[in-house]
């Protein structure tokens, strides 16, 4: 059995806590526990978090003075300072940025309504800390407005909005086979690893060449962005023991790659991509986490084995 599979059979079940904060205290001390390990300086990235509940909004563990909310007293969960204020995002919101003080801040719905397991949410906390980490990194923007895909939309909303040729058949045809190499590669066995993460890196490439060198450059950035972030998911569930939580990371991934579609799912095509890219650069041994932060915003610098 390949280790992605066996992973997957590890899968054990258990109760799952269902107050936010309750998780969101546990998504800290995990971060806390187990982050370092795998980013240094994960656990001293801003996490400051809005959950939005009903028709209110609470600031937890600030880091700035929280202009216009007003003080609620310690969370017991976290021991940090609360803020609320009425409601101003929609009640299913999931997303990082710099929603507070101009402070990268986790603005999330309840579990329920993000539709999202205890469990789920509570990783889904870590990933979205990643993205706190790498907006809180020096010169994170102006890198990133580098890029030159913006086309004068300063903000930020180009990340989501890019008129990538999602709907182009030679694209979908190119992202379809390389979905398929990826799985092959994460189900390889050792023996088999070596060609078929070979036959991995030309469909990606391929990939990349059925699109302009402007397009490739966004899908190679939010491969960085989100795939790392994904993948950030699995390895703390892994460090800190959570078995059911990475079999679930694992399934989903392939589950993904397996209905992978470029004209149906656009950009978030990203996700288990670049999740399984982060994987196989992992399982050859490439130091791609050494060089994340000096050279940013692709996941291109693959092994030479």
């Amino acid at each position: 059995m390949t280790p992605i599979l066996a992973a997957i059979a590890l899968q054990a079940a258990g109760p799952d806590a269902v107050d936010p904060l309750a998780l969101y205290a546990e998504a800290r001390a995990i971060a806390e526990a187990e982050g370092e390990r795998v980013w240094p300086g994960f656990a001293d990235a801003p996490f400051q978090i809005l959950l939005i509940d009903g028709e209110t909004e609470t600031l937890v563990c600030s880091e700035g003075a929280g202009e216009g909310f007003a003080p609620a007293g310690i969370d017991p969960a976290t021991g940090c300072e609360t803020a609320t204020r009425e409601r101003q995002f929609p009640a299913n919101f999931l997303a990082s940025f710099p929603a507070v003080d101009g402070i990268p801040t986790i603005v999330v719905g309840t579990p329920e309504a993000t539709g999202k397991s205890p469990s789920g949410w509570m990783f889904t906390l870590l990933h979205e800390h990643f993205h706190q980490m790498q907006d809180a990194q020096p010169g994170a923007w102006a890198g990133a407005l580098a890029l030159d895909l913006h086309d004068g939309d300063t903000s930020g909303m180009w990340m989501l909005n890019y008129p990538f040729p999602y709907d182009d058949p030679e694209a979908g045809e190119a992202l379809r086979a390389w979905a398929d190499a990826a799985a092959a590669a994460l189900e390889a066995d050792n023996d088999a690893f070596p060609a078929a993460h070979a036959a991995y890196r030309q469909a990606r490439a391929d990939f990349m060449a059925s699109v302009s060198q402007r397009d490739a450059r966004y899908y190679e950035f939010q491969m960085w962005k989100e795939g790392a972030a994904r993948w950030t998911e699995y390895e703390l569930a892994r460090l800190s023991g959570r078995q059911r939580q990475v079999g679930e990371e694992l399934r989903r991934m392939l589950q993904e790659l397996a209905g992978m579609d470029l004209a149906g799912w656009r950009r978030v095509t990203v996700y288990a991509l670049g999740a399984a890219e982060a994987h196989l650069l992992e399982r050859a041994g490439a130091a791609w986490r050494e060089t994340y932060w000096s050279e940013p915003f692709s996941l291109a610098r693959q092994p030479e084995n």
